[in-house]
């Protein structure tokens, strides 16, 4: 066998007896109800089940949710690393727009934070529950791999000419390759079929598309977003369910269709995980204001910079560079190219990994807005820590390589 792997998933639905301010759009979004709920899912995978100190151990964490802050990812990998100390965690967001707000920005006005301290906590709490159980139960298996590109569900509603529309797919498979036991998918869009109007609980298409897999390979399913950002977001009309529960159902069946072509990997597993930590300058204006209101953490460095990490992770054929936070599509295809160049096969991005620090843009396409509070066509220059945040992500991840 060429990997061990385990799964293990947890609701991370949070209580609607206290207010529920949804992310993503404006504020004083309050949560009404629960369409869906929203889950923590957990793949681990290791080339060796004892558990042994110089055994690879790599889990890999997707949340329903807009995104969490780095200090509360260290957090929750110190204490996994407590139980099993050489293991590397990713901790990843799919950037639902509608599950609570775990940043601070979206509460009920401008000067209040919409974070719950008591959710965060149990959160925590979850997730590292989640992430022991997965690596408690390693199962053999084979890997298959494929990629395939699913245009018409996705567009880029800043730079309509630049769309990548490329469906990562990864599956383990028991020993006669025939089994799927967990599926690992990836593509590059924004979690918001659903709109602004929208007050119930939903981890929007991701849900559907996970569902859809499930249900079909009869294995579990784990959904990362990738190069989501400037701004991939679906291409529908009514932002609807029905739609959500479309383009969920439209990429399920394009994954288990490419994947069925492909045949498992002869090779012996390879696993590897890489994270590099470096400093952004923190120029934002919106941003600091919203330390100073308490609105965000102090998470700035004595000259004003913050530390943040990007991360490479390889399995098998497929190498997973992580980001930490909202890369836009430019970057995440010249990432992809690159990776290419360098004899990957299956090269991917996973977005808003182990932080999220909104969006990141190319250098050249950086043009803050004279009012950012009426940014036009400028939006994602007033969500981004600067224009360094791109320069600085692409030197580390050039030097990783």
């Amino acid at each position: 066998m060429s990997y061990f792997v385990g799964f293990s998933r947890a609701i991370i639905t949070p209580s609607l007896d206290r207010p529920v301010y949804l992310a993503g759009f404006g504020q004083n979004r309050r949560a009404t109800d629960v369409h869906d709920d929203l889950f923590v899912r957990a793949l681990a995978v290791s080339l060796d089940n004892s558990f042994g100190v110089d055994a690879e151990l790599v889990i890999l964490v997707a949340l329903d949710l807009i995104g969490l802050a780095r200090m509360h990812v260290l957090e929750i990998e110190r204490r996994v690393r407590e139980a099993i100390p050489h293991a590397h965690v990713l901790v990843a967001c799919t950037h639902t727009h509608h599950g609570p707000d775990t940043i601070g920005l979206w509460g009920p006005d401008y000067s209040t934070t919409g974070l719950d301290p008591e959710y965060i906590s149990w959160l925590k709490d979850r997730i590292v529950e989640t992430c022991l159980m997965a690596a408690s139960q390693f199962k053999s298996a084979n890997l298959r791999a494929a990629s395939v590109r699913v245009p018409g569900v996705a567009k880029n509603a800043r730079d309509p000419h630049i769309v990548d529309d490329e469906l990562t797919c990864l599956q383990f498979v028991d020993a006669e390759g025939e089994y799927p036991t967990v599926t690992l998918l990836i593509f590059p869009c924004h979690p918001e079929v659903l709109w602004e109007g929208n007050p119930h609980i939903t981890s929007d298409y991701p849900g559907y598309l996970r569902q859809r897999v499930e249900a079909v390979s009869g294995g579990d399913c784990i959904f990362f977003a990738g190069a989501l950002g400037g701004m991939m977001t679906p291409d529908v009309r009514d932002h609807s369910f029905e739609e959500a529960e479309q383009m969920g159902d439209v990429l399920a069946q394009r994954a288990l269709h490419s994947l069925a072509q492909e045949q498992v990997s002869p090779e012996e597993g390879r696993l590897s995980f890489q994270r590099v930590e470096f400093s952004i300058p923190m120029t934002n204006p919106i941003f600091r204001m919203a330390i100073d209101a308490g609105l965000l953490p102090d998470f700035l460095q004595p000259d004003g910079s913050l530390l943040t990490e990007a991360s490479l992770t390889k399995i098998g054929p497929a190498w997973l560079v992580g980001v930490p936070g909202e890369l836009l599509p430019r970057l995440g295809l010249e990432i992809k190219r690159k990776l290419v160049e360098v004899g990957v096969e299956f090269p991917a991005v996973v977005g808003l990994a182990n932080d999220e620090l909104g969006y990141i843009l190319h250098e050249e396409d950086f043009i803050y807005p004279e009012n950012p509070f009426e940014p036009g066509d400028h939006y994602e220059e007033t969500m981004s820590v600067g224009p360094e945040a791109g320069p600085s992500l692409m030197a580390v991840i050039w030097g990783m390589l």
